[in-house]
């Protein structure tokens, strides 16, 4: 693999053109062309006569208004040694909205709006496909039925899950919901299920695996003779295993008569439906019933009104409203088919991938000085 310096590589994670970069330095008086910046990013080499300290804390700022985390700037100006895959969270692979507090004092922004802080429904942001999800997830579990949600990270699953549990909780007192805590960071297991099911159902845990899972499967059909229904929801489905979505199917599968005593909903990334559509897992795909996340698409602009009028901001006292649609935009991209082929829209207007693009381009306004933002600021960002 070709050796990397470190702001080449920050520079693709970011989206940062040199070009960009030349512009910000001269708007500061500071001369660096842009043959400079690609010989410092491609090769480590800085020019003989050049103010380096200035110019590298300048960048720095500028990068930071563009999203930089400390671990980005660390050793930016050295060559990168990028950690083992193992030590990489999620979390670190990718971007967050983080509001500078320079912005927040620059635009008088006293709350994060990126911050999803939800006192009740009117906090959040809900479309048609939002709320089509959650009454199929409803009639799903009023059926006890088996569903994935799948969508990709910050498309709004958590949202959904939240809101489909408070509902179900309020609304249906008849049904049980069952939500395992996560063991370790990364998996759920099916001991941690059937604990679970134990801890909600008010069962004492057998010490044996065997004796646990006959009581469970004792007690769920006891209880679904007496009118109760019951529903298991687990988060980050992606990360189960193969041997606990197997053994979640013939939970699923257990019935009381004709009917089935308990219903499952798994939520989880793109991922979880390209291990279950394998062919060792067809029996689990041909029962369950996948519902995707859809982006915003236009709906995009409404919401990021919301996420400022919520937290008491005039969004149209920073932006114009082509700014907005420029905003939108940017999360856009196409994808190439081939050769005789049409490239494929890709629309990426989910909630998270928003606020990333919202974040850049408050930070870099408030770096640069400018309190409006119009769409010709925005496609500079």
């Amino acid at each position: 693999m070709k050796k990397q310096t470190k702001l080449s590589v920050v520079f693709d994670v970011l989206s940062i053109k040199q070009a960009q970069v030349v512009r910000a330095l001269a708007a500061k008086g500071l001369k660096f062309s842009t043959t400079s910046l690609s010989r410092l990013k491609t090769q480590n080499e800085w020019p003989k006569q050049c103010k380096r300290a200035d110019i590298e804390q300048h960048i720095i700022d500028y990068l930071r208004a563009h999203g930089a985390t400390d671990d980005h700037l660390m050793g930016l100006f050295g060559w990168n040694e990028p950690k083992p895959k193992h030590a990489q969270s999620e979390e670190d692979e990718m971007l967050k909205p983080v509001l500078k507090p320079e912005t927040k004092r620059f635009f008088k922004i006293r709350r994060d709006p990126f911050i999803d802080e939800f006192e009740c429904e009117d906090d959040f942001f809900l479309v048609d496909s939002h709320l089509q999800t959650i009454e199929e997830l409803i009639a799903a579990a009023r059926a006890n039925s088996m569903v994935t949600v799948t969508g990709e990270v910050g498309s709004g699953k958590s949202m959904i899950r939240r809101l489909f549990e408070h509902r179900v909780r309020e609304e249906f007192s008849e049904i049980t919901v069952i939500s395992p805590k996560r063991m370790n960071k990364k998996k759920v297991t099916s001991d941690g299920v059937s604990r679970a099911i134990c801890r909600e159902l008010g069962i004492k845990v057998p010490n044996n695996s065997e004796d646990r899972d006959d009581e469970i499967e004792k007690t769920l059909i006891e209880r679904s003779r007496s009118g109760h229904k019951h529903l298991l929801i687990i988060d980050q489905g992606q990360d189960l295993t193969t041997d606990v979505i197997r053994e979640l199917k013939c939970l699923w599968e257990t019935t009381a008569g004709f009917k089935r005593v308990i219903g499952i909903v798994l939520f989880g990334q793109p991922e979880l439906m390209t291990k279950v559509k394998t062919h060792a897992m067809r029996e689990f795909n041909m029962r369950v019933d996948d519902i995707r996340m859809r982006p915003l698409g236009l709906n995009a602009i409404d919401y990021m009104k919301h996420k400022f009028i919520r937290i008491g901001v005039d969004p149209m006292k920073i932006f114009t409203e082509d700014a907005l649609s420029a905003i939108r935009g940017k999360c856009y991209g196409k994808v190439g088919k081939g050769v005789g082929f049409d490239d494929e829209n890709l629309d990426q207007t989910y909630p998270l991938a928003i606020n990333v693009w919202l974040a850049h381009t408050l930070n870099m306004a408030a770096y640069i000085g400018d309190k409006h933002i119009d769409e010709k600021f925005v496609h500079k960002v």
